[in-house]
């Protein structure tokens, strides 16, 4: 038979008096207090993408410009920018740390005076509000060196793997290890934002939030989570999808933001989105592809079926698809 016996109360206080006040315990809030914040909207960095304080991960499979993005987004944050891909950036501070474990000083140099040629900004509005940690030894002080002096809106870890040295599927020790940056992300009032990596048996299946790289120990310690991805067909094109978002409509959520991305190495916005279901290359991607080059080619769906060897409804149900 199960049984249990719950511990001993204990005794050693009985018959003094204490006096406990519940409303200056750190991290404890009475219903009526939450409440009477009348909060009626969660704060964001990145308007209505990420939220201002707690940790987010973007991820994506190799070569799909991830670091770029992070790059502009941290750049546009601190230049005061009030818009980044079409989302409104909400910044207090203007202020960002990037910590870069895969590309150093040199690399970074050339990426962003590459991006210049582009004249996405002034050079004489660079500042010191953008500050790039290239060597992570003894990076727990740094960090905490520049954040006693220096308030910031966004701290980004890139990437992830190589500040993590345990194993990746052991949920507990990643859960202990995303601690650490959830506490310094609320003790500072920013937010964290990691960039991971999908699986490689996973990259072609649709967008979804288990297809990360290690345990579900990552994605569930996560506020939000986005996948940026490669186009089935224009290589020029970027799929930004957001895989998970507690607090943001299920239409955020069903299809990717369409991102042009140009010999710069930077993004924009081309006003079109897409069903994650339509980004799963393991359809006939390739025929689709075909199909579509040839029509705006000027060809007849006749002429695209009989050219391909395929079927006239076949060709008819991709391109009204």
């Amino acid at each position: 038979m199960f049984s249990f016996s719950l511990p001993e109360p204990d005794r050693s206080n009985r018959g003094v008096e204490r006096n406990i006040d519940i409303n200056s315990m750190e991290g404890v809030y009475s219903i009526k207090e939450l409440f009477d914040r009348q909060t009626n909207e969660i704060p964001c960095l990145i308007e209505p993408i990420l939220p201002s304080v707690g940790i987010c991960a973007l991820a994506g499979s190799s070569d799909t410009g991830k670091s770029s993005l992070l790059r502009q987004m941290a750049i546009s944050i601190t230049l005061g920018k009030k818009n980044f891909l079409g989302f409104n950036i909400n910044s207090i501070h203007q202020s960002v740390i990037y910590i870069s474990t895969e590309d150093d000083d040199i690399a970074i140099s050339y990426l962003i005076n590459k991006a210049q040629n582009d004249e996405s900004y002034n050079v004489d509005e660079l500042n010191d509000e953008l500050i790039f940690i290239t060597q992570i030894s003894g990076l727990w002080s740094k960090l905490n060196d520049i954040l006693s002096v220096k308030k910031v809106d966004l701290i980004v870890v890139d990437s992830f793997t190589d500040l993590y040295s345990n194993s990746m599927n052991d949920s507990n020790q990643v859960r202990g290890f995303l601690n650490r940056f959830n506490a310094l992300a609320y003790n500072h009032h920013c937010l964290v934002l990691f960039l991971h990596h999908v699986g490689k048996r996973t990259e072609g299946l649709k967008p979804s939030k288990h297809n990360l790289l290690g345990s579900q120990g990552f994605e569930a310690k996560m506020r939000v989570v986005l996948e940026l991805r490669k186009d089935n067909c224009n290589s020029t094109l970027r799929h930004l999808c957001v895989l998970k978002g507690n607090y943001l409509p299920e239409a955020f959520k069903e299809e990717s933001f369409v991102l042009k991305f140009n010999e710069n190495m930077l993004f924009s916005y081309t006003q079109e989105r897409v069903l994650f279901s339509k980004l799963n290359s393991s359809t006939n991607w390739k025929l689709e592809c075909d199909i579509r080059e040839l029509s705006e080619k000027g060809y007849k769906q006749v002429e695209i079926a009989k050219k391909l060897k395929i079927s006239q409804p076949t060709v008819s149900r991709v391109l009204n698809s």
